[in-house]
């Protein structure tokens, strides 16, 4: 049979006192019951503890080693309940976010960092990632959620309506629009376009589709497997344009200028997902801090 905590506690206070009567006394409890209890151990273990004299008690070498192990054993179990108690009210734990939009700046980046304020102890891990992406990542359980953009719907996914991101052309320096302070998508109808291919391509072009054909004139297009900064180094170098999120365009890149689209279709909105058996304390607390401020930014 084990020993009990209690038990353990008593042997562990006496051993410190050298006195059941002052070790009671620390204890608030009576000196009958906490040798009573120290008794029954050594009883249950097979050997003396303590040598029990009139002025006090003295550790035998087996009570040494005892109580050695012993406060050892009480102090993994401590660790082991406040981290758990921690990592239930999401103090401590991960939370593993897939987004589409910048982070360099924006509202997404403004979120993360009063997230870090709130609960510093929560490691959060980013993957970046097309919606579509997200969303099978999501169902995969390789992300707790996503921060997504377009008006994507899955009816197994929690979502949450976050906010709009303004839509930006990026344009070389030179070109004959960057003079305007803002254009719509009739002025970019025989522009070339320059899409990421690994960021579901399709998706942007059907994007740029439903904005900018007319008359069965659909826009020109080439893929690039490249990087977002390689792009917008192929559109400094007049390869073509590109669209932006607006959380991009607070960087500035060289021999590129940044202009937003106006008119129809040049909102993108932004939306968390996830899903709702997710039990990770930490997708609560920000599913949370999201919900208010939302709230706080709603009239």
């Amino acid at each position: 049979m084990a020993p009990d905590l209690q038990a353990l506690r008593y042997a562990i206070t006496a051993a410190e006192h050298l006195s059941f009567r002052r070790a009671a006394e620390a204890m608030g409890i009576r000196q009958s019951a906490i040798s009573r209890r120290v008794r029954r151990l050594e009883e249950m273990i097979g050997t003396s503890l303590f040598e029990r004299h009139p002025r006090g008690l003295r550790l035998t070498h087996a009570g040494l080693t005892f109580v050695r192990d012993a406060r050892y054993v009480l102090m993994l179990l401590e660790q082991a309940v406040s981290q758990a108690d921690r990592s239930g009210r999401a103090e401590a734990g991960l939370l593993t976010l897939g987004f589409f939009p910048s982070l360099v700046s924006g509202r997404l980046r403004d979120t993360l960092e009063q997230f870090r304020r709130n609960y510093p102890a929560i490691l959060v891990e980013t993957v970046e990632g097309s919606p579509v992406d997200q969303l099978q990542w999501l169902r995969a359980r390789r992300i707790d959620a996503g921060v997504l953009a377009g008006g994507y719907e899955a009816s197994d996914l929690e979502r949450l309506p976050l906010w709009e991101e303004r839509i930006f052309v990026a344009l070389p320096q030179g070109h004959q629009l960057a003079a305007a302070l803002s254009l719509e998508w009739q002025d970019l109808r025989r522009e070339q376009w320059l899409v990421r291919a690994f960021e579901s391509g399709s998706i942007v072009y059907n994007f740029l589709i439903g904005r900018i054909a007319a008359d069965g004139y659909l826009p020109s297009t080439s893929m690039h497997l490249t990087s977002r900064e390689n792009i917008l180094g192929l559109v400094s170098a007049g390869y073509g344009i590109t669209i932006v999120p607006e959380t991009l365009t607070a960087t500035p890149y060289p021999g590129i200028v940044f202009r937003p689209i106006m008119g129809d279709g040049a909102l993108l909105p932004i939306s968390a997902a996830w899903i709702a058996a997710n039990d990770n304390p930490a997708l609560r607390r920000f599913i949370r801090l999201l919900r208010q401020i939302r709230a706080e930014r709603q009239p």
